[in-house]
């Protein structure tokens, strides 16, 4: 049932990845060099609220998850938890806003290039409804009603999708983008004439393109979290309980470390970046994460539901079951993984100027360096389940801060123009990546070592490194065949994908790492229609 539930998550994740590059491609096509400086302010005021976003959350979703799937009253979980996400929120709104006013009436400063105001305004409605929304998308994952969250997280994609490709198709007249807002306009022309009626409309959002883009993430979770409560509304709420909220605190105090370091660590990268560099240089970055991310489908998928799982069997004592599940878990992630990953760094040029243009190419070497770190981002999820899951929350923060401190300190380095590895063209996006992928390698030594002492499961799992020498030779044999210079077209890649997954299985199978037990459960997680 976890490996069906896992799939119908993976493949939501999956359509929304798809449709993220999707858009990517078609800003990419229509506002050509533009759509570097557009999506590089998306980005750092995205970033630049996120932030602070930890305040809306402090723990208590992962208190929620834990106690409606330890089998607390459902009701009175939702009241506390409603209460308590209200409060948060309202401080999240005063926090970001006197940031702002500090910023500007204190020190005097101002938002120039990639930190631009207004759009940090939109996205701060953006994150108020996001944390709302998660009253009831954190209720169905602690039920396992995993169906309800992905038709919102769905939702949510598709309305921004779409509303994207309606302001990307509208052109773009007079946005100015500069470190002092003093360089000529950019004027690009709808790729496709408009209706006369929608003139004025399209006039708009060519005049407003940047402020437009942002608010499309604001009317996407909008959309969903409507949809989300229409299918909440079934669900108990009673008022708030004391002892509940005490219960509730003690899970979240430590995990409030953990939160707020998450998201700083996540936002801190393309915060920098914004201040240190041009928009342009947030923009390499922000497209190329949203490929390397789309890894983490599979991972997420599995955390999901893991959790609470690891949660209802630590209250029974079985921690055997949790060794198996955990091994398990480990196991596949590493075996699906494993390919994307060497597929995509041999094939980073190419995905590069295909999927988004020529003008995203600097960004091919932080594309290669992401993807590694995505990939150990994903191994490390099924031993945070298990810290957390196992009500361990002060060693995951513990955990956390350090590799927070490392990320944070390797950003300081590695980011500006002069900086440590600037001799080695290790600078801007290329070190922001780096100090992603050194401090997540951090974090993957210290979450093993404490699970192998918990459930007793070895640090480096013996099928992992079957799994990397088979992609490794994959990834060799698609190398040479990309030295012919064949992969000009996008359907081009996903010919030699097929290819490399018939190399990477025929290997797995002389090896007999891949078995018919394996194929089988595949298959039976797949199959939708099947009710066991």
């Amino acid at each position: 049932m976890i490996a069906k539930k896992s799939f119908i998550i993976m493949a939501s994740n999956g359509i929304c990845s798809i449709m993220g590059l999707l858009v990517l491609f078609i800003i990419a096509r229509l506002w050509g060099d533009f759509a570097t400086e557009a999506l590089g302010v998306i980005s750092f005021s995205m970033a630049f609220v996120g932030t602070f976003s930890f305040i809306s959350d402090l723990g208590f979703g992962n208190a929620h998850i834990k106690k409606v799937s330890e089998g607390k009253d459902l009701g009175t979980c939702i009241g506390t938890y409603l209460t308590i996400k209200l409060i948060l929120t309202g401080i999240l709104v005063l926090v970001v806003v006197g940031s702002i006013f500090i910023w500007k009436y204190v020190l005097h400063n101002g938002f120039y290039d990639s930190t631009k105001e207004s759009v940090i305004y939109i996205f701060l409605a953006f994150y108020v409804v996001l944390s709302l929304s998660q009253i009831p998308i954190y209720t169905f994952n602690a039920k396992k009603d995993i169906v309800k969250s992905q038709i919102s997280s769905l939702t949510e994609t598709i309305t921004r999708v779409l509303l994207m490709i309606g302001v990307a198709l509208a052109g773009v007249s007079g946005a100015y983008v500069g470190i002092n807002s003093l360089d000529s306009g950019v004027f690009i022309s709808p790729k496709y004439p408009w209706p006369e009626f929608l003139l004025p409309f399209q006039t708009f959002l060519a005049n407003h393109a940047i402020g437009a883009l942002a608010t499309t993430y604001l009317l996407g979770t909008s959309i969903a979290f409507i949809l989300a409560l229409i299918m909440f509304r079934k669900y108990p709420i009673k008022r708030p309980s004391k002892e509940y909220a005490k219960s509730y605190l003690v899970f979240a105090l430590p995990m409030m470390v953990v939160s707020a370091f998450a998201l700083i660590t996540w936002n801190i990268d393309k915060l920098m970046l914004g201040f240190f560099w041009a928009a342009r240089e947030v923009g390499y970055y922000f497209a190329v994460q949203r490929i390397s991310t789309s890894l983490l489908m599979f991972s997420t998928a599995v955390g999901v539901l893991l959790f609470p799982t690891i949660s209802s069997l630590h209250i029974k004592k079985n921690l055997k079951e949790i060794g198996r599940i955990t091994r398990k878990a480990d196991r596949y992630l590493s075996l699906f993984l494993l390919p994307l990953v060497a597929y995509i760094i041999v094939f980073s040029h190419e995905i590069i100027v295909i999927v988004l243009s020529n003008s995203f190419e600097p960004a091919t070497n932080t594309l290669r360096i992401l993807t590694v770190f995505a990939f150990i981002s994903s191994l490390n999820i099924p031993y945070t389940s298990v810290i957390v899951g196992m009500n361990r929350p002060k060693h995951y923060a513990k955990f956390m801060v350090i590799g927070a401190l490392v990320n944070i300190g390797l950003n300081i380095l590695l980011i500006p123009k002069n900086g440590l590895l600037s001799n080695y063209n290790i600078v801007g996006h290329n070190g922001a990546a780096l100090a992603g992928l050194i401090s997540v390698l951090v974090m993957y030594l210290m979450l093993r070592a404490a699970s192998k002492k918990i459930i007793k499961n070895r640090i480096i799992q013996p099928r992992m490194i079957i799994h990397i020498i088979s992609a490794t030779l994959m990834g060799l044999v698609l190398h040479f065949i990309n030295t012919q210079d064949f992969a000009t077209r996008w359907y081009h890649l996903i010919i030699f994908a097929f290819v490399g997954i018939g190399i990477y299985s025929g290997i797995l199978w002389i090896l007999k790492e891949l078995k018919r037990k394996d194929i089988m459960m595949i298959l039976e997680a797949i199959n939708i229609f099947s009710t066991e």
